[in-house]
């Protein structure tokens, strides 16, 4: 394995390069609150929501510190976080309702059609029976 150092991104430190040390350290409860901290920012904003607002304010949190972090059975969010979090769940919920959306219309088909190129836009038969098809080659 080498003289060189294993890095822990969930955990911001450096250790031994060894399978042991490193099956030792993965297995800690550092390391498992750690990695369970990183991997709630990529949770679903609206089950947070949902768990956030059953739960009462944590008394040790907003007094300073509470030692359970993630795993305490109150709630680390403000007032004002809660609010905030309730905004990104609503935005995401307008932006995934406009996407089902669009993905239903044609796009051709749309008032959009002006902004488009001549050879995207759809044909006028107007402007096709005034066209003279008369072409000298060469």
């Amino acid at each position: 394995m080498g003289g060189k150092s294993y890095y822990c991104d969930y955990c911001c430190c450096y250790m031994k390069n060894d399978l042991n040390v490193r099956k030792l350290h993965n297995d800690g409860i550092s390391h498992t609150i750690a990695k369970a901290n990183y991997m709630k920012r990529y949770e679903n904003p609206k089950k947070i929501l949902t768990e956030e607002r059953q739960k009462t304010p944590c008394k040790r949190y907003f007094g300073g510190y509470c030692k359970f972090d993630m795993y305490c059975k109150y709630t680390h969010y403000s007032g004002k976080e809660l609010q905030e979090l309730e905004k990104l769940v609503l935005a995401k919920k307008r932006t995934n309702s406009q996407k089902r959306n669009k993905g239903k219309r044609w796009p051709w088909k749309t008032h959009l059609q002006k902004g488009l190129p001549p050879s995207l836009q759809s044909i006028n038969p107007v402007k096709l029976k005034q066209t003279v098809f008369e072409l000298s080659w060469g």
